[in-house]
């Protein structure tokens, strides 16, 4: 529990962050990513949006008194699929074709899987944690 709070609020961090940037500059953000294939404009602004919700959610789940086991495991899941799908999109070769997008999105994914890992093994039968 002493480090489930401050692991919520990184990764709620990250994804307002980068939820902004991707609604800021959503073609900056996909040429950065990709030369020959880049990710649509609106493609990314729906993934900013989506990171906004989850960031909200994600602070919302670390302010409350006992943080609720299945949100949490429910944010795992997701940083779990960010990471699957950044793994997918770098070995394909769609919309992340750059050598310095493949890394930043490497980067990010090594975060989101570890910030998801702590995350899980934090509520992984802890006592304090509310169920429902």
């Amino acid at each position: 529990m002493n480090r489930l709070r401050p692991v919520l609020r990184l990764n709620a961090a990250s994804c307002l962050l980068f939820g902004l940037l991707f609604i800021a500059v959503p073609s900056p953000v996909a040429a950065f990513l990709a030369d020959r294939n880049p990710a649509p404009e609106w493609l990314i602004m729906g993934l900013g949006i989506g990171l906004l919700l989850n960031g909200l959610g994600l602070f919302i789940t670390a302010r409350a008194p006992l943080p609720n086991r299945i949100m949490v495991r429910f944010f795992s899941i997701g940083d779990a699929l960010w990471v699957l799908g950044t793994l997918v999109l770098l070995a394909s070769g769609i919309w992340i074709d750059r050598v310095p997008g493949g890394v930043a999105a490497l980067a990010v994914a090594a975060f989101v899987g570890a910030a998801g890992w702590m995350q899980w093994a934090a509520v992984s039968g802890s006592k304090g944690i509310a169920e429902i």
